[in-house]
């Protein structure tokens, strides 16, 4: 008999496990257990009908990339190894290609089947939508692609032949084997192939090299940082980090390189390179990075125009609007404006941009209320 319906408890477990698989990575505090993670490779290579091959263990993708090229270096020098130029010749053939397709065969197709028979479709539907969907748009669009994506990147920047990482085992994976993950804890299905597959993730492993004879693994993040929208996001450093050290800076899901950060922590960005600069995301990354304050005072901000604020309450307010003399392209030729405002019942300062057509600081302050300028009076203040 097929499952027609969610039960009170399913729909808790439903969540329970879309909580699971999103913690297991942005929680950063799982890393790799390098006995398991043989024990699960070994697996993987003899599914794909592949000898248990030398796994090498590093810290992060990018340390994946570097241990080929001096595994390369290794055979070269020493091919007696490896049994001699032949062998040695061998090993760089990828096999990835032969674990996706028997995972997909042996593994991904068969667990798919037995849901499709035993649950009915309005539920598999409901499932996907929360549990596959949400945990895959997180973890591997907003994170697993474009750390991917940054790392080829930088390989090739540095002269490196990339090294394409393997589909099965991978952080893309997470949002498949959490869905399936769901029917097994809820008894629908029990697949001995699913259930080895999913270990692989409790071992830690992050990304896989797989080559002929050798695996390259990858650890886990040890820091991962994103804005309320869920996209890597961190102005005050690196947005992702691994145990190795190695770092990739975003601002709002926008990959930026890493000089930004450190000219705006030595105190070595100036008005002038903000001006040269052609490229309008490194521009709004330098603008996000340095802040409000720091950006007014880079550019030079005028005051040019002030206003009294008297609320209802008593309290009396003190406006500011400021501009740049200089007008930027990125935002349609136009200056930066900001309002600057002091809390009179705290004292504190605070700035806050705005569009740059305003010329009354009380109209650009109640345009970021839900207030006209001439409603702009508090009862109370909180």
């Amino acid at each position: 008999m097929k499952l027609e319906k969610l039960t009170e408890e399913q729909i808790a477990k439903m969540d329970e496990v879309k909580r699971y698989w999103l913690n297991y990575i942005f929680s950063c505090k799982n890393s790799l257990d390098r006995e398991k993670a043989k024990i699960s490779i070994d697996w993987l290579y003899k599914l794909a009908g592949r000898k248990e091959p030398i796994v090498i263990f590093v810290d992060s993708p990018m340390a994946c990339q570097y241990a080929v090229v001096y595994l390369k270096e290794l055979v070269k020098l020493c091919p007696q190894l490896f049994g001699g130029d032949q062998v040695g010749d061998q090993v760089w053939a990828q096999v990835g290609d032969q674990v996706r397709d028997q995972v997909r065969a042996q593994v991904r197709a068969q667990v798919w089947a037995q849901v499709r028979d035993q649950v009915w479709a309005q539920v598999g539907a409901q499932v996907r939508d929360q549990v596959w969907d949400q945990v895959g748009a997180q973890v591997w669009a907003q994170v697993g692609d474009q750390v991917g994506d940054q790392v080829w990147a930088q390989v090739r920047d540095q002269g490196i032949e990339f090294q394409s990482f393997g589909s099965y085992p991978s952080v893309g994976d997470y949002g498949w084997v959490s869905f399936f993950d769901f029917f097994t804890q809820i008894g629908v299905i029990n697949h001995k192939g699913f259930n080895e597959f999913k270990e692989i993730f409790s071992s830690g492993i992050y990304d896989t090299i797989q080559l002929n004879g050798f695996c390259i693994v990858s650890n886990m993040p040890s820091k991962i940082v994103r804005n309320n929208s869920g996209r890597l996001h961190n102005p005050t450093g690196p947005a992702v980090e691994f145990p190795d050290g190695y770092k990739q800076y975003y601002v709002n899901g926008r990959a930026l390189p890493a000089w930004i950060w450190e000219k705006a922590e030595a105190g070595e960005i100036t008005k002038e390179m903000f001006l040269k600069e052609q490229n309008s995301e490194i521009k709004g990354g330098i603008y996000e990075v340095l802040g409000q304050k720091r950006m007014m005072d880079l550019l030079g901000a005028k005051e040019i125009d002030k206003k009294q604020i008297v609320h209802a309450n008593g309290d009396v307010e003190t406006v500011a609007l400021l501009k740049t003399r200089e007008k930027f392209r990125e935002i349609g030729n136009q200056p930066f404006a900001w309002v600057k405002m002091v809390c009179p019942s705290t004292g504190t300062q605070y700035l806050q941009g705005v569009e740059p057509h305003h010329t009354n600081a009380l109209e650009a302050i109640a345009s970021l209320s839900p207030f006209k300028a001439e409603e702009y009076s508090f009862d109370l203040r909180s």
